[in-house]
């Protein structure tokens, strides 16, 4: 049986003083990691300070079997890479900031575009060279961040019109076997927390423009009004939907500082930073649509909320508890 691909994540980090955060001592199975260097952006003026920043620190880099998030950092001296949960928890209050002024200026030459669907997610990262030149790198992995394939490459930018004409005219679909091939998906979905099809959110997209209400698109399509709304926000076909967003918790004394190690995560939450299995997947949109809280759910995967939140928003599950991972920003 061939191994299973794995993706290239940021699995751990050391500040200043030589502390090394995430897990340092992962199993590479052999593997030489890379190296690079992070800069954070500073604290903005009036919001809470992140644990790191303003900070520069030293990253390491390899194919690893740790759960990914759903972010990427790129850093000081360029290529871009996923970060595993772990560390991202720990990075993301200060990298999730507005950039810089300088930060913008850099960025003017990069292009990043990502689409994907429930199995499928495909990330384009094009930076602008020197004399009309442009380097192209397209990577295509599994909506849990496997990579099944990658394309790199750099040519002038006047050919890439004509480069894509190419791709989308050669003959290689016609060389798959289609035998088994089906009749479209039907737009309306079967099941509570389903997954949206192309042909779902096409017809969406046609009948909301067009003026056909809420509560007949929620019909037609066999979803709550909620998920309508949130999904033409997703599509920014209508504005945000802050009446469904659940009221802010609470403000609660700080707690004593986190034990970052996975071992002491695992100790509350058993399943912490393991990759999430289809079958976990299902079971988990199967527990949204009937109701379940994030803390129910968090106690019956084994992980914490914010996982569990990212996950149902990764999935787009229905339910309450889908609802409420909206305040946790995916």
């Amino acid at each position: 049986m061939k191994g299973r691909l794995l993706a290239v994540l940021i699995y751990a980090f050391c500040d200043a003083r030589g502390t090394w955060y995430g897990d340092p001592d992962a199993d590479l199975r052999g593997i030489q990691p890379g190296r690079g260097v992070l800069t954070l952006p500073p604290t903005i003026p009036g919001q809470d300070p992140g644990l790191f920043d303003g900070q520069q620190v030293k990253v390491l880099y390899a194919a690893c079997d740790l759960e990914a998030s759903q972010t990427s950092y790129r850093l000081d001296g360029g290529g871009s890479f996923v970060a595993t949960w772990h560390v991202h928890e720990l990075l993301s209050p200060a990298y999730h900031r507005v950039p810089t002024a300088s930060a913008a200026v850099r960025d003017a030459a990069t292009v990043r575009l990502e689409i994907g669907s429930s199995r499928r997610r495909y990330s384009l990262h094009a930076d602008l060279l020197a004399e009309g030149r442009v380097e192209i790198t397209v990577v295509v992995s599994t909506a849990d961040g496997v990579i099944r394939g990658e394309l790199t490459g750099e040519l002038d930018t006047c050919d890439l019109s004509e480069v894509v004409h190419l791709i989308t005219s050669a003959p290689i679909a016609s060389a798959v076997d289609t035998s088994a091939a089906t009749s479209p998906a039907p737009i309306k979905a079967t099941r509570p927390g389903q997954a949206w099809t192309s042909e779902a959110i096409a017809y969406l997209e046609e009948h909301y423009r067009a003026g056909e209400g809420l509560e007949q698109l929620a019909e037609k399509l066999g979803r709550s009004e909620k998920s309508i709304r949130w999904k033409l926000y997703g599509l920014k076909l209508a504005p945000y939907p802050g009446d469904l967003v659940p009221d802010p918790r609470p403000v609660v004394e700080p707690e004593a500082p986190k034990a970052y190690t996975v071992d002491a995560k695992r100790q509350l939450h058993p399943n912490a930073y393991k990759p999430w299995e289809p079958e976990d997947e299902q079971r988990l949109a199967e527990r949204c649509s009937q109701g379940a809280s994030l803390s129910e759910l968090s106690q019956e995967f084994g992980r914490n909320e914010g996982a569990i939140a990212s996950r149902l928003l990764k999935i787009q599950a229905e339910g309450p508890a889908a609802d409420s991972a909206w305040e946790y920003g995916g």
